[in-house]
């Protein structure tokens, strides 16, 4: 069967256009795409100044090395989501409030890649280091395992939503930003921690919205078998496999002062647990409790304003407050999602 005629067969109404704007059917993507519309950003918002200073006197080799390997990679990772919401799921899911939280989340991703962009030109790197990543084997490996993925099925659709939404957004990105916001709380690299900062609150909504996007799909076609189940859980063993060497490589030179390989090991496989759990799927970890504490306590902070002795880091453009600060904050329920019911947040 050939993918158009996948697509007409599908019973999932998420493949097919809206007759008009409204009524919508999907209206929390609406939701989704008015909640990336209000934290809207721009690079040239942050101030890198004191990064340059940071770069050239405050950092030692090991953690120069820690943060070239981690930006040589950084970049290229948000340009392949980017690309991923663009080429394969723009073209597939019709409805226009699905639509429109997809092209929000695009370009949101858009919004990375110059705000890491700017960063790694600040300090001074050449352009050369952007495609740098293909001469690492632990790199290139995990770019080439992400072009694996299509959408020539439903089974394609479901494991791609759950790899890219899941396990890319919502693990590998994280073990790169648990890195790097080591460095502020050291009160170094402050405006590379505010650009962390504000791409967490993203890729959490991008991977509250994709995990939302797989249960609809899964419950409107049916394609969410036990076999399809086990081939996810296994990719997410696969991405952290790919992750522990990326995460070695990172700290080839040894330790830095606050974190060690172990502690980000041990912190994805915290992150793998908890997407696992979202997606419906078994826990395969079985880490409780958050390895990076300190983590927690910095994006908790409202706003950061005391944390970074900066401008306050505000950037929504309407009423985002609630689920982002303070007890109720993303990284704050942590602990509390492990206790319940691992969809609750998501279908109710």
């Amino acid at each position: 069967m050939g993918k158009l005629d996948f697509i007409t067969n599908s019973k999932s109404g998420l493949l097919i256009p809206s007759h008009s704007y409204k009524p919508f059917r999907y209206p929390w993507a609406y939701e989704f795409w008015k909640k990336q519309q209000q934290v809207h950003w721009m690079p040239e918002e942050v101030p890198l100044g004191e990064d340059c200073k940071d770069w050239a006197t405050n950092l030692n080799d090991n953690e120069r090395n820690l943060l070239t390997q981690i930006f040589r990679f950084f970049t290229q990772s948000d340009v392949e989501v980017g690309g991923n919401y663009m080429e394969n799921y723009m073209p597939l899911f019709k409805p226009v409030e699905v639509r429109m939280m997809l092209a929000a989340f695009s370009n949101m991703e858009t919004i990375h890649v110059a705000a890491y962009a700017l960063l790694l030109e600040t300090i001074g790197m050449p352009d050369s280091e952007f495609g740098a990543f293909m001469e690492y084997e632990e790199m290139a490996a995990k770019h080439d395992y992400l072009g694996k993925f299509g959408v020539n099925s439903e089974r394609d659709i479901l494991t791609s939503m759950a790899v890219f939404g899941g396990f890319t957004e919502g693990l590998q990105l994280f073990a790169s930003f648990a890195m790097l916001m080591n460095f502020p709380r050291l009160n170094k690299m402050k405006g590379m921690g505010q650009i962390v900062t504000w791409s967490i609150r993203d890729e959490s909504l991008h991977c509250e919205g994709m995990i939302k996007m797989f249960h609809t799909f899964a419950n409107e076609t049916g394609a969410l078998t036990q076999a399809v189940k086990d081939d996810i859980v296994d990719c997410c063993k696969t991405v952290v496999k790919l992750e522990d060497k990326f995460i070695d490589l990172a700290f080839e030179m040894g330790p830095v002062e606050g974190m060690t390989s172990e502690d980000i090991k041990r912190y994805i496989r915290y992150i793998a647990d908890w997407r696992l759990g979202q997606l419906g799927l078994p826990k395969v970890y079985g880490i409780k409790h958050h390895p990076l504490p300190w983590l927690t306590e910095i994006l908790n902070g409202v706003e950061h304003a005391n944390f970074f002795e900066a401008r306050a880091t505000e950037y929504s453009k309407g009423a985002t407050e609630g689920i982002w600060h303070g007890d109720d904050g993303v990284w704050g329920k942590f602990e509390d999602m492990q206790k319940r019911k691992p969809l609750e947040s998501l279908i109710s």
